[in-house]
């Protein structure tokens, strides 16, 4: 599974519980990759998407992920014969564009905190700008090959980097929950770092 995210120039996800921006050019970026696949995300990101999009919605995203990571440490087989159940239940109740299939993406925008074996790809668009933030995601050099695909113009962002990490191995992928302690006062001040 590939999974998507968000982040400002200092790996900030979120703030106060909610996204640090948005850009409808991402959101048309990621509508286009994800094109005949399913688009995973929870029922806040759903908002920003339109309407008839196709994406799929959980409404513990995080949870749901931690819940698969966590089975598969345990026993693959039982994961596997557990997803085949769920997908065929979700897909009696789902539209063809729906069904799970091999290729999988999943928007996350919320705290992540977990070693993570069902995603092996992150896609990261990375604004250029630093955000109030007080959750943060961190790849490990060590356990992540970034590779920058593209840099290209927003509707409300000059720019956005668009990036690629790929797992070397069973890599930890891992969320910070405090901040900075300069971060925020700075921001307050009007002494944004760039």
């Amino acid at each position: 599974m590939t999974g998507i995210v968000c982040l400002d120039q200092e790996d900030g996800l979120l703030f106060n519980g909610r996204r640090q921006s948005r850009d409808r050019v991402v959101t048309e970026k990621i509508l286009s990759m994800t094109e005949g696949k399913p688009l995973w995300m929870s029922a806040y990101s759903r908002r920003i998407f339109p309407e008839d999009a196709p994406v799929c919605v959980a409404e513990d995203l995080v949870g749901k992920l931690e819940e698969l990571a966590e089975s598969a440490r345990k026993d693959a087989e039982q994961v596997e014969s557990a997803q085949e159940e769920l997908e065929r239940e979700e897909a009696a109740q789902k539209k063809p564009w729906q069904q799970p299939g091999e290729a999988a993406f999943c928007l996350i925008e919320e705290a992540v905190n977990l070693e993570n074996e069902m995603i092996d790809e992150w896609i990261v668009f990375r604004w250029k700008r630093v955000y109030p933030a007080d959750v943060f995601l961190k790849f490990p050099a060590d356990d992540w090959e970034k590779e920058l695909i593209e840099t290209f113009a927003g509707y409300s962002h000059e720019e956005i980097d668009l990036e690629r990490y790929r797992k070397k191995d069973r890599a930890k992928f891992f969320c910070e929950t405090e901040e900075p302690a300069d971060r925020t006062k700075n921001f307050r001040q009007g002494q944004k770092k760039l």
